[in-house]
């Protein structure tokens, strides 16, 4: 790549801490909502907060970052995201812990500007793979924020084991906040910006729209795709539990495993696939690969033929999260590549709320399957969309 391997990594290391800041709650906040007397609606809402956050956040901060540039906005969600995590480690109640987990989904709107920074610093040609390294990040996201918050909080967590996930979660974030403001040089350079203030400022979100309406289609794409994904990752836990008699440290463990999956595509399959076949054709074996494991989940009837469908949506996640961000780092430029990543991230993370905002519902009103199968009905609505997209625009090939 021509971009020096500092930013990368430093962009990597964002990401990165922004999804284990995810992850690691997981196996362990729907103990402790129990534990506080929540019904599973009331927890998998306060969870999904945090993508509500995200969603409210990201147009923000990938706007101001085109008019400012992307390295005080990172390095100001990082901080946010410490206090965020110093919120949750003192909250004693299921709406203390939803407010702090919506206040760290606004500081961690900032992964559309680490995407947005990474399109400034790669050429089209080395986009696969700039992709496919923050895309890996995501999975080891996933890894280690689970692994971590199940082996903090033990078998049987109590409020104090919670506390000192959300300690160790503060403590990573607070590293990555140094490493970023002693490494990490501001991508859009003064002459970039004065352009772009020239020009206007860049477009509303309005003017866009009317002038990229590829927008639209990868929005909505992105919604239906991490929408059915939330729903799956939230119930998870109560699913495996109520079913097999998981515990946290099993979950962390499981959700540790998927994440080993999607990195591992992500971080060195992704742009040879890409090379080959194209962003459009990746993208829909993803989905395709998503919603054939999300249904067998729901209908393996041992743990370890439940284990090996759910490493199937894994495979979907790391083939879909690379080529969707090329698609849209091909539709983007100087004056808007902020405001787009900021747009397709927010969006995403309304799915992150939507998903987790039904997925208790439909578990408890419907059955325990339900949020699984629902989910691979949505992943047939989400391929017939990609396909409906023009092929000269949707079809990133390197």
């Amino acid at each position: 790549m021509k971009a020096a391997p500092s930013p990368i990594l430093m962009l990597f290391l964002v990401v990165f801490v922004n999804m284990a800041g995810f992850g690691v709650v997981l196996p362990v906040f729907p103990f402790i909502g129990t534990a506080l007397g929540a019904d599973p609606a009331a927890v998998t809402l306060a969870m999904g907060t945090y993508s509500l956050g995200q969603f409210l956040g990201a147009p923000l901060w990938g706007k101001l970052s085109d008019r400012t540039g992307r390295r005080p906005v990172l390095l100001l969600c990082l901080v946010g995201s410490i206090l965020a995590y110093v919120a949750m480690a003192f909250a004693h109640d299921i709406l203390a812990l939803g407010a702090a987990r919506l206040f760290a989904g606004l500081m961690a709107g900032n992964i559309g500007v680490a995407f947005a920074y990474a399109g400034d610093v790669s050429a089209p040609a080395d986009r696969p793979k700039a992709m496919g390294i923050l895309g890996a990040a995501f999975g080891l996201g996933f890894i280690m924020g689970p692994a971590i918050g199940g082996l903090i909080a033990g078998q049987n967590p109590g409020l104090a084991d919670f506390a000192r996930v959300c300690w160790a979660g503060a403590a990573l974030t607070g590293v990555a906040t140094l490493l970023v403001l002693a490494l990490l040089r501001e991508s859009l350079t003064p002459e970039r910006r004065a352009a772009v203030l020239a020009a206007g400022g860049g477009p509303g979100m309005g003017q866009l729209f009317g002038t990229k309406p590829v927008v639209i289609a990868l929005m909505a794409l992105s919604f239906l795709m991490i929408g059915a994904a939330a729903m799956m990752e939230t119930v998870f836990a109560i699913f495996v539990h109520d079913r097999f008699a998981w515990g946290a440290r099993d979950v962390g463990l499981s959700f540790a495993l998927f994440g080993v999956i999607t990195a591992g595509l992500q971080g060195g399959a992704a742009a040879p696939l890409m090379r080959r076949f194209g962003a459009r054709a990746m993208a829909g074996a993803g989905i395709a690969a998503y919603g054939v494991g999300v249904a067998a989940t729901a209908l393996m009837p041992t743990p370890a033929l439940m284990l090996v469908a759910s490493c199937v949506t894994a495979v979907g996640v790391g083939l879909f999260s690379p080529a969707y961000q090329v698609m849209v780092a091909d539709v983007s430029e100087d004056r808007d590549r902020g405001l787009i990543n900021g747009l397709t991230q927010g969006i995403s993370s309304l799915g992150r709320f939507v998903g987790p905002a039904v997925s208790g519902s439909f578990y408890q009103g419907i059955g325990p399957a339900a949020p699984f199968l629902i989910g691979a009905g949505v992943m047939a609505v989400a391929l017939l969309l990609l396909l409906s997209m023009r092929p000269k625009v949707a079809h990133a090939h390197p």
